[in-house]
């Protein structure tokens, strides 16, 4: 098995994830279409609460498994790499296969008492089962990205969600006959078969590759961990026991798993706080849960979008930094840092101003839905610190403190709640106080990682200024956007025409600023599928690349 570069791990794990993605919005827009935003509301209504379940059974494990793994083989350990995956097998296969039963066992009271509307019953229901196939298919894909090889994880994603897309839709529309809680149901037996669909894939490619983890290097001086294991090359120290393996494991996984709750227990506060603060504001429960629908699935849909790359540059920066201090690189761990940054700002700052710009007309376009665009151009700056939040927390795991991202996502989803709870209810300001909330959780936790990556590196926030190009390539989008937009609606064009055509020119004229002010390089342009390698030559032809 053949380990990758940081760039090329990187791209595989970005084309797997703009295809997940897009297979994604294969499900949730028809879905939307098929069983309205009261369907999806009641299917987020479960997902948060199988979410946390997910997280608090396998979030961590892949994590500590990932730098682990990466740590034994810059080590050259292979069968140390081997043994961190048993271990971590037979610990997380028997707590997966418990909680999956009392999560299927106590959806009654969990949609009755915590969500508070019975509906939520079925599809909380017949997601339970996913639980415990998600959990081993994690750990593997943890164990491959530890080996610092993307494929098999980036192959099971896909594969995992074209089953989830074709099963899901199929039986939502099949059940949508008894109603919109059986067709959110159907929608959530879509993710059971994905899940398995994914695991046996992963089996797959762990008999045929993953038994011959690569050689790595026999080195080791620490930059930044604390938990890291300690494995000799040759001559070093006795290899860990089992029991020690899981010691460094769970020492490591207990603060990742806090961390990797932010996200879904911010979704869970929104569940719980925003639909019952707005029927206190005197909404029905029919109008509190369509409103919901709008913040959960079109606005922090949209807003999370960008982290299609951004998860990727973090899956791969877990392995690839506790690698690097593993071997004692200091430098190269501090470039990774500074690379996770950039890439948070070159993607996030996009995403954020071409949602301020065009919140209605894009939820509109791909909804039918324009008033998802209120809560949405409340928290479209959040985007671009949702990015960070994710590539940050990559680089503190890979060197092991992994506290650190835990302790900030916490403190992100108390201001959420905060924020949501007193803000919902106020009239007037109803779902949007709610989307004000979340983006401020965003901005909390991105920042605090951000600050925390560059005390460590000796950078501080000088950080930050690695995306000036960025910066400056999106105040001229933002104009080019506006302006295209403007033009062919004023030319009675309609919505369709022209926020595609907006969108298309922001791209084009953000692509270009980034071209002259000589961001890209020709490595990073030239792993651009299919055409990468000539337009990479044209252009430093043009000497508008780096080196």
């Amino acid at each position: 098995m053949k380990s990758q570069s940081f760039l090329r791990g990187t791209a595989i794990l970005v084309v797997a994830g703009i295809v997940t993605k897009a297979l994604g919005a294969l499900f949730t827009i028809p879905l939307t279409r098929l069983i309205g935003a009261e369907g999806v509301g009641l299917l987020h209504m479960a997902s948060p609460v199988f979410a946390i379940a997910l997280v608090l059974c396998v979030s961590g494990i892949p994590v500590a498994t990932s730098k682990l793994v990466a740590e034994r083989q810059a080590l050259a350990d292979a069968q140390g790499a081997r043994q961190v995956l048993l271990v971590c097998l037979g610990f997380i296969i028997p707590v997966a296969v418990a909680l999956s039963a009392a999560l299927h066992a106590g959806a009654g009271i969990i949609s009755t008492f915590v969500v508070k509307d019975p509906r939520a019953y079925f599809a909380l229901k017949y997601l339970s089962p996913a639980l415990a196939a998600t959990a081993v298919s994690s750990v593997l894909r943890g164990y491959f990205q530890g080996c610092r090889t993307m494929t098999p994880t980036a192959v099971s994603h896909v594969a995992e969600q074209v089953a989830r897309v074709i099963v899901g839709l199929a039986l939502a529309y099949a059940l949508m006959p008894r109603g919109v809680q059986w067709a959110a149901a159907g929608a959530a037996m879509g993710t059971c078969v994905g899940s398995a669909v994914g695991l046996v894939l992963l089996v797959a490619f762990y008999l045929a590759t993953g038994r011959e983890p690569p050689a790595g290097r026999t080195r080791r001086r620490p930059f930044g961990g604390r938990t890291g294991a300690r494995l000799p090359g040759a001559g070093g120290r006795a290899r860990a026991t089992a029991g020690g393996t899981l010691r460094q494991l769970l020492l490591l996984a207990g603060p990742a798993t806090v961390a990797a709750l932010a996200v879904p227990l911010l979704d869970a506060i929104n569940a719980i706080i925003v639909p019952a603060r707005l029927q206190q504001a005197g909404l029905s429960v029919t109008e509190s849960t369509r409103l919901f629908g709008h913040l959960s699935v079109m606005a922090v849909g949209l807003v999370a979008l960008p982290g299609v790359v951004t998860s990727a540059v973090a899956a791969n920066l877990v392995p690839q930094v506790a690698a690097a201090d593993a071997a004692g690189q200091r430098q190269r761990a501090r470039g990774l840092a500074r690379q996770a940054v950039r890439s948070a700002l070159v993607i996030g700052l996009p995403a954020a101003a071409g949602l301020a710009v065009l919140p209605t007309q894009i939820c509109a376009l791909l909804f039918k839905d324009p008033a998802g665009g209120a809560p949405l151009s409340v928290m479209a700056f959040a985007s671009v610190f949702f990015c960070l939040q994710q590539t940050t927390a990559g680089v503190l795991n890979g060197l092991g403190r992994v506290l650190v991202p835990a302790r900030n996502g916490l403190v992100g989803a108390v201001v959420a709640g905060a924020v949501n709870f007193v803000l919902t209810a106020m009239p007037g300001v109803g779902v949007r106080g709610a989307a004000l909330g979340t983006g401020l959780a965003f901005l909390v936790t991105g920042m605090l990682n951000t600050l925390a990556v560059g005390g460590l590196t000796g950078d501080g926030l000088r950080l930050l200024g690695v995306g000036w190009r960025a910066l400056a390539s999106c105040l001229v989008m933002v104009t080019a956007v506006d302006g295209v937009f403007r033009l062919l609606m004023g030319r009675t064009y309609s919505n369709l025409i022209s926020t595609v055509t907006a969108i298309l020119a922001g791209a084009a004229v953000y692509g270009l600023g980034l071209l002259i002010l000589g961001e890209l390089s020709f490595r990073e342009v030239s792993l651009v599928p299919f055409v990468g390698q000539p337009l990479a030559r044209l252009l430093r032809r043009a000497g508008v690349l780096r080196r």
